[in-house]
């Protein structure tokens, strides 16, 4: 099984500079960013992202700290798409086009695809260096630089020998929307997306 940890940042919520981060339990790692988001939007394309750059049939878990992300990837995501991304109450889904996104990655994706909530900032190794790298990314994208060059340079791995994968310069940045409150209950576990359970 490939284990990775997202975390997304925002300087200013909503409206400031946002990053993303993911880090494989082998030590690789991506980040990236965009001048204006939301706290919800950065989780969403961390957790999109650590999907996209993990294909193949091996059963992935990603953890994140965020319980809307986690909800939005497995709970909510079938009841949207039957209801034509519509709410319970009938309003569009906040944040679609990053959902729909995720949706179509974990569809298009062989293995299972299977997430777990972790508690922030609790010394979970993997999900601190998620959160410093989300964190460098937003704050790049805040100086105006974008470039990484300072969430690359600082990044040390977790695990020896292993490598950064730096993000493509043509990575398209995401639409921003408005998102919602996370809930506060912790999701109900295991949430898989794709239907496939393994032992």
């Amino acid at each position: 099984m490939i284990t990775v940890s997202t975390d997304g940042s925002c300087l200013r919520n909503p409206g400031g500079a946002v990053g993303w981060a993911w880090i494989n339990h082998d030590g690789t790692f991506d980040a990236g960013g965009a001048a204006s988001g939301t706290n919800q939007t950065a989780e969403l394309t961390a957790l999109l992202e650590a999907v996209r750059a993990h294909p193949g049939a091996e059963p992935l878990m990603i953890e994140s700290d965020s319980q809307y992300a986690i909800k939005c990837a497995s709970e909510w995501l079938e009841g949207w798409r039957r209801k034509g991304w519509k709410t319970a109450s009938g309003s569009p889904v906040k944040n679609l086009e990053l959902v729909q996104s995720i949706d179509r990655a974990i569809s298009e994706r062989e293995g299972p695809v299977r997430f777990r909530w972790v508690r922030g900032h609790v010394g979970n190794p993997f999900n601190e260096r998620a959160d410093q790298l989300a964190g460098h990314a937003a704050q790049d994208w805040a100086s105006g630089r974008g470039d990484l060059d300072a969430v690359f340079g600082e990044a040390s791995p977790l695990v020896e020998g292993a490598t950064s994968r730096r993000p493509s310069s043509a990575r398209e940045e995401v639409a921003v929307t408005t998102g919602t409150k996370a809930a506060t209950e912790r999701p109900a576990e295991p949430a898989w997306s794709n239907g496939t359970l393994f032992d």
